[in-house]
C-alpha cells in the first residue's frame, strides 16, 4: 500500500457540561490524509494559501470570523486544490454517560484511538500526526497508549505510527485546523452559523464523517427545506443502510469493507446533498483512491451496489448510472422504473416465444412447464 501521512487536529472542549457558556456542543478531531507522492505539491498550496489569505502567518480557523463566510469559502476552495481527504468524528458530548470519559486524559485519548483504529483497519501504512498537546511527558504516554491500544502492525513496517508535531511548523496540521474548524460550524450547535452547508458541498468528495454515538437524528436534515424531502422515507432508508453497518463492520472481508465505505459515505451525501446522484466512476474513485481498492464496473455494480440491495439497502439509481439513498417517492418510483424498463421488454418477449411455440406444437410443447420456472411462469400468464 502506498504510505499515506493523516495530520489530526481538534475542535471543542471534553467538558460535557455542554450548557455551559465557552463549551461546546459537539467535539470533532478531524485528520486530512495525503499520499506521500501528493506532499509537495501539498505543501506548495497550502504555503501559496498562507501569503494569499494569512499574510504569510500560521493557517488558524479562528482567525477567520465568523460573519466572515465569504472569505472561509473562498480559502476552502483554495485548499480544496490538494489531492487529500478527510475524516472525521464527531462526537455529540450530551450523549456521553460514561464517567471514564469525563476526565480529561481518558477523553482525548479515547476519541483519538478509535480515530486512530478506524484509519488503521482501512491502511496500516498510515503515520499519524498530531497537534503539540501538554506537557513532553504527556505527549509521550499519549503516544505509548494508542500506539498499544491499536489493533496489529506490520512487523516489516517501519514508520512511526503517531508522533507530534507544532503546527507553527507543520502547514499540514494548520490544514486539519482549517478543516476542522470550519465543519464544526456545521456540526457543533453552539457555532453553527447561516450557509454553513456550503462548507460541507465544497468539501463532500473528499469528506468521510463518523457520528459517535451513531445515531440516525445526525445523518437527518433538520434545516427548514423547500424542497422535495420525506423524513420518513429517508429515515427508513437510513436505518436499513445502519443496520447493515452494524451487522457487518467487524467482519473481514473485501467487499464488506467496499460496501460499508460507501454506505457511510451515501449516508453523509444524503444529508448534504439529498437530491445528488453519485455517478460510478466517482464511487470506484473513492474506494480506489482512499482504501486501495479496485473495482470494474461490473463487478462494483455485482458485489457492491447488487449485493448491497439483495440485503434490503435501498439505493435509488439514475439513468445516467448515478446512485443515492431514497428521500422521497419520487427517488423510489424511479427506482422501480429503471428495473421495470428492464424487466417489462424480456418478459413481454419470453411471452411472445412461449405462445409462438405454444401455438406451433398445438399446446404440446410449454417451455415455461419445469419446477424452476414456475414463478416465471406465473408473472408472464398475468398479462394474459
Amino acid at each position: 500500500m502506498t504510505k499515506i501521512l493523516a495530520h489530526i487536529d481538534e475542535f471543542g472542549t471534553n467538558s460535557i457540561e455542554v450548557q455551559k457558556d465557552g463549551v461546546s456542543s459537539h467535539f470533532l478531531i478531524c485528520a486530512t490524509l495525503i499520499k506521500e507522492e501528493n506532499l509537495i505539491a501539498g505543501k506548495e498550496i497550502i504555503e501559496q494559501v498562507r501569503k494569499k489569505h494569512f499574510q504569510n502567518s500560521e493557517i488558524k480557523s479562528s482567525k477567520v470570523k465568523r460573519a466572515h463566510h465569504a472569505r472561509r469559502l473562498t480559502i476552502l476552495n483554495d485548499l480544496n486544490k490538494i489531492d487529500f481527504t478527510i475524516y472525521v468524528i464527531v462526537v455529540d458530548k450530551k450523549e456521553i454517560n460514561s464517567e471514564g470519559l469525563s476526565i480529561k486524559q481518558s477523553f482525548y485519548k479515547y476519541f483519538n484511538k478509535l480515530l486512530v483504529t478506524d484509519l488503521n483497519r482501512l491502511n496500516n501504512k498510515i503515520t499519524f500526526v498530531a497537534d503539540q498537546i501538554g506537557t513532553a511527558e504527556y505527549q509521550k504516554s499519549f503516544k505509548k497508549y494508542i500506539e498499544n491500544e491499536v489493533t496489529q502492525y506490520d512487523l516489516f513496517n517501519e514508520s512511526k505510527l503517531f508522533e507530534f508535531s507544532d503546527s507553527k511548523e507543520n502547514n499540514l496540521v494548520q490544514l486539519s485546523d482549517f478543516i476542522v474548524g470550519s465543519l464544526a460550524k456545521c456540526f457543533d450547535k453552539k457555532h453553527f452559523q447561516e450557509n454553513s452547508s456550503d462548507y460541507l458541498k465544497l468539501l463532500k468528495d473528499k469528506l468521510n464523517v463518523r457520528f459517535w454515538p451513531n445515531n440516525i437524528a445526525n445523518y437527518l436534515r433538520t434545516d427548514n427545506e423547500t424542497e422535495n424531502f420525506d423524513p420518513k422515507i429517508a429515515e427508513l432508508s437510513l436505518n436499513l443502510a445502519k443496520d447493515y453497518i452494524a451487522r457487518n463492520e467487524k467482519k473481514v472481508d473485501t467487499d464488506i469493507t467496499a460496501q460499508i465505505y460507501l454506505l457511510e459515505y451515501l449516508m453523509l451525501i444524503q444529508k448534504v446533498s439529498p437530491h445528488y446522484f453519485i455517478q460510478t466512476h466517482e464511487m470506484m474513485d473513492k474506494l480506489k483512491n482512499e482504501i486501495g481498492l479496485e473495482y470494474s464496473v461490473r463487478l462494483f455494480r455485482k458485489n457492491i451496489i447488487g449485493n448491497l440491495r439483495d440485503n434490503n439497502i435501498i439505493i435509488a439509481s439514475s439513468n445516467s448510472g448515478g446512485y443515492k439513498l431514497p428521500v422521497n417517492k419520487s427517488d423510489l418510483v424511479e427506482f422501480v422504473n429503471r428495473y421495470n424498463s428492464i424487466m417489462q421488454p424480456m418478459i413481454s418477449r419470453m411471452k411472445k416465444c412461449r405462445d409462438s411455440i405454444l401455438l406451433g406444437s398445438m399446446n404440446e410443447i410449454d417451455i415455461l412447464d419445469y419446477p424452476e420456472f414456475e414463478f416465471l411462469k406465473q408473472i408472464i400468464e398475468l398479462k394474459k
